[in-house]
């Protein structure tokens, strides 16, 4: 036993082998590492072309969607090498690579592993771009069944999860077989909505009129507009409660994305500057 131990320790032909392997591996990721940032160089250079022709040309381009589809294909090109990187160790190393690839030995090895959570992921990812259901920098909700996951900005959209931020700061990474419902606030617009109960002095037209002129007045001023969608107007949406000479009204307006907090902001404020002595806030 000491014999062979000392025939291997001190045989120059084990240590070529050794070194061979190690020059071999360091090769394999220098590789793959020049293959990620050269393809990932052409897609971004092919995607800036596109874009760039688009706004000669005038075609409008949705930015956001553009940006998620480029992380979603930055994903599959590090998948893809690293998978290859993964099949060339395996094969210096001696193993049949080509009998495990052709066999179902690597399908139980594979889903033994979670690959079959992790085909899921990259299903629904796909599914998620394709119908697009958000993009990156959408404002969204994030429902499983009916059990709430998070709520926020979308950060980025991959192969296997989807980034969330929270208007509190908090990241949250989740797996995207996990996405089963989708809110998006960003798709169009957003309502904007207060309820105010204000009490009614002579009759309930009277109310009606007083709060029409208010937001005809509104309806023109320039720190309105700039949030409104198109071309809306704030509107009585309905009067929902009347009792002991009060009443209670619903304000709506169809606002550009996110602007949905500046513009009930600045309503409380101009209906409690008009009916300081009459109102009683209260939103649903």
């Amino acid at each position: 036993m000491i014999e062979k131990i000392k025939s291997t320790l001190f045989n120059t032909t084990t240590y070529d082998i050794i070194l061979d392997k190690i020059l071999t591996l360091v090769i394999i990721f220098l590789v793959a590492t020049v293959a990620i940032k050269v393809i990932l160089k052409i897609i971004e250079y092919a995607i800036n072309t596109s874009r760039r022709a688009n706004e000669k040309l005038g075609i409008k381009t949705n930015n956001k969607r553009t940006d998620t589809i480029h992380k979603l294909i930055r994903s599959i090109v590090r998948y893809v090498v690293y998978f290859i990187v993964i099949i060339q160790i395996l094969s210096l190393f001696g193993v049949n690579t080509t009998g495990i690839l052709a066999s179902a030995g690597l399908v139980s090895v594979a889903i033994g592993f979670g690959a079959q959570s992790l085909v899921k992921d990259i299903i629904t990812g796909f599914f998620i771009v394709l119908e697009n259901q958000f993009d990156v920098g959408d404002y969204v909700k994030i429902y499983n069944q009916t059990a709430f996951i998070a709520e926020g900005h979308v950060l980025s959209l991959g192969l296997r999860s989807t980034k969330i931020q929270s208007l509190n700061g908090e990241v949250y990474f989740i797996p995207n077989s996990s996405i089963n419902q989708v809110v998006n606030h960003s798709q169009n617009f957003n309502l904007a909505k207060i309820s105010v109960t204000i009490m009614i002095n002579g009759n309930i037209g009277s109310l009606e009129e007083e709060i029409n002129n208010l937001l005809l007045t509104l309806n023109s001023r320039d720190d309105y507009i700039k949030y409104f969608y198109k071309k809306e107007k704030l509107k009585i949406n309905a009067i929902t409660e009347i009792s002991d000479d009060m009443a209670t009204v619903d304000i709506v307006v169809k606002c550009q994305l996110s602007k949905q907090a500046a513009i009930e902001t600045l309503l409380r404020k101009d209906f409690y500057d008009e009916f300081k002595s009459r109102i009683r806030h209260k939103e649903n």
